[in-house]
């Protein structure tokens, strides 16, 4: 089963891995320490599993944590980037033609 992400929990989720600490990552995102561990919660049942270790008040990545952290900060840049209808046209027909083949 393919779980979908939430762009406000990764954006909350890079900023705990940048920062390394839920409090700090709460005042770059602009939202309560506990909104956040919510979010990350709520993330991590989505995935089913951890993405972080916490060490005292330090937050560390697992493996599966570094491996999203990749994924997210792409999925980030492309929503950041302005929709180009002629671009995803253009995508579609090329698709449907390699389909036909």
């Amino acid at each position: 089963m393919t779980a979908l992400l939430d762009a406000d929990q990764l954006r909350t989720f890079i900023a705990i891995a940048e920062t390394g600490s839920f409090t700090k990552a709460a005042e770059v995102v602009n939202k309560t320490q506990s909104a956040v561990s919510m979010q990350m919660k709520r993330l991590e049942e989505r995935l089913d599993r951890p993405v972080f270790v916490r060490d005292g008040r330090a937050s560390k990545l697992t493996e599966d944590g570094q491996r999203l952290l990749d994924y997210a900060r792409r999925i980030i840049k492309l929503k950041a980037l302005p929709f180009r209808p002629e671009l995803a046209a253009r995508s579609l027909n090329l698709t449907r033609k390699a389909a036909m083949r």
